[in-house]
């Protein structure tokens, strides 16, 4: 059964992964985490206010470890995404191995099945070739638990204060693992509770100084935006709720996860803390679940606590290493598992866990190929662009266009920083704009009714330019005073 599952996952993971590392194009949404990667490698400053709160509204919340890891290896000129992808998929194949420590070489049966039902999680496939921080976080996440449970020197208690802290620099909102091991060491393992938080505290000061030395201390404002600026959006909340219980892998997973630790408390409930498993499973959920409330979050903020979950099961199934006893209540589990992946590999849907398919790529890929001849026919090949269709066009056109993320913009910051509006109105009002490009179906402006920051951009932009070209994916503006093409 083992066997089987984790084929099926390679089944259903490999041609996904082929497709998005083959897409020359942002996947949407990896624009903003590839723009930071693209600072780094020129020395630019996309912390800085000045550059996310005026022209050019380049935006990026997001930590930069991993972003520094992959600006620092040789890149695709032909794909300026693959680096980042191929580091992707590193990166969760090694946080997926983290099953294969926790579990021991008798339980290596158990540790593949659970890695094969990890990878069929729909946003684990999906992410597994996506240029996103969430893989190295996650990988730091899972193995600082499973080594400071494994090593019992000081030392690696160290290393697993390391890992907490490497995990929080690659991704904010990582900080399950330092919380459950720092109570776990508390709790269990006093003797090793201090190295532990000497490799932690001495990593995080050193990321942390390394990054307010060459950032500056307006580098901290960035990285609290999401805090101090995102609403709640519960609407979208609980729609990524309906997708992960629409998995039947995960409803068995959370079921087996349930059923595990109600044995466990009810047989040996002494044993429920006799590893930090638990106390990352109780944190981890809550804390991601809270980030799902978030404006923008997405169900791939819920790969750390479903892998949680995975290590706890492995863990906590057996006792003393041993592999677990195959009774009727395995037999159950392995048989609501198998229908599970039967009904997973029947979904007709591969949006629901691929970003793109070779057909949709080849599409996607002509419709810009032409975008381009047009624009370059119309001399648009370069200059001052205005952005306000989605992530992937500053990575498509070139120029030097303003913001790199509209849907930071739109949902977010003209929100709560009013004057990035007053900013942006002036630039258009002043044209200082060669081309904006805009989503296919904006042809008009925003009607006298409407209001809001969206609605004032949309009329100033409509009163000093027109649409000059019209494409499959995009129309491109030009100022109205400008010879009709």
């Amino acid at each position: 059964m083992a066997l089987a599952l984790a084929l099926a996952a390679l089944w259903r993971l490999v041609p996904v992964v082929a497709a998005q590392l083959a897409a020359p194009f942002d996947l949407i949404s990896e624009g903003p985490h590839m723009c930071t990667v693209q600072a780094i490698m020129r020395g630019t400053d996309i912390y800085d206010p000045r550059s996310f709160l005026d022209l050019p509204f380049y935006m990026t919340p997001y930590s930069p470890l991993f972003h520094v890891v992959v600006a620092a290896l040789p890149q695709s000129a032909a794909n300026p995404f693959l680096t980042g992808r191929v580091m992707a998929i590193v990166f969760m194949v090694v946080a997926a191995t983290a099953l294969l420590g926790a579990a021991g070489p008798r339980r290596g049966a158990l540790a593949l099945l659970a890695i094969g039902a990890f990878f069929l999680i729909r946003p684990v496939t999906l992410t597994t070739a996506y240029l996103r921080s969430d893989g190295m976080a996650v990988c730091c996440a899972a193995w600082a638990v499973v080594v400071a449970w494994r090593s019992h020197s000081r030392g690696g208690a160290a290393a697993a204060g390391a890992l907490c802290a490497l995990a929080a620099a690659a991704k904010q909102s990582f900080l399950a693992p330092g919380i459950a091991c720092l109570l776990w060491f508390a709790l269990a393992q006093r003797r090793r509770l201090g190295p532990f938080l000497l490799g932690g505290i001495a990593t995080g000061a050193a990321l942390a100084l390394a990054a307010t030395a060459y950032w500056g201390t307006k580098f901290w404002i960035a990285m609290t935006i999401p805090v101090t600026d995102y609403p709640r959006d519960m609407e979208s909340f609980f729609i990524h709720w309906r997708m992960m219980f629409e998995q039947p892998v995960f409803v068995v997973l959370v079921g087996g996860a349930l059923v595990v630790t109600a044995a466990l408390l009810v047989a040996r409930p002494r044993e429920a803390l006799a590893t930090p498993f638990l106390l990352y499973v109780l944190l981890a959920w809550p804390l991601q679940t809270w980030v799902m409330t978030g404006i923008g979050a997405e169900n791939h903020d819920l790969i750390e606590p479903v892998l949680a979950t995975l290590l706890w099961i492995v863990v906590a199934s057996s006792r003393d290493g041993s592999p677990p006893r195959v009774d009727w209540r395995w037999g159950f589990g392995l048989a609501a598992l198998a229908v599970a992946l039967a009904l997973e590999l029947r979904n007709p849907d591969p949006a629901t866990y691929s970003a793109t398919t070779p057909a949709k790529t080849a599409r996607y890929v002509e419709a810009r190929e032409a975008m381009r001849q047009a624009l370059a026919a119309h001399g648009l090949d370069h200059g001052a662009m205005l952005n306000l269709k989605n992530s992937q066009v500053v990575h498509d056109y070139a120029g030097d266009f303003t913001i790199n993320d509209l849907w930071m913009y739109i949902t977010v910051l003209w929100n709560t920083r009013p004057e990035t509006v007053d900013r942006l109105v002036a630039a258009i009002e002043a044209e200082r704009f060669d081309g904006i490009f805009v989503s296919p179906g904006v042809l008009s402006p925003a009607r006298a009714t409407e209001t809001g920051p969206w609605a004032r951009i949309s009329r100033a932009v409509f009163a000093h330019y027109r649409v000059t070209l019209r494409g499959a994916e995009v129309n491109v503006l030009t100022r109205q005073s400008a010879p009709a093409g």
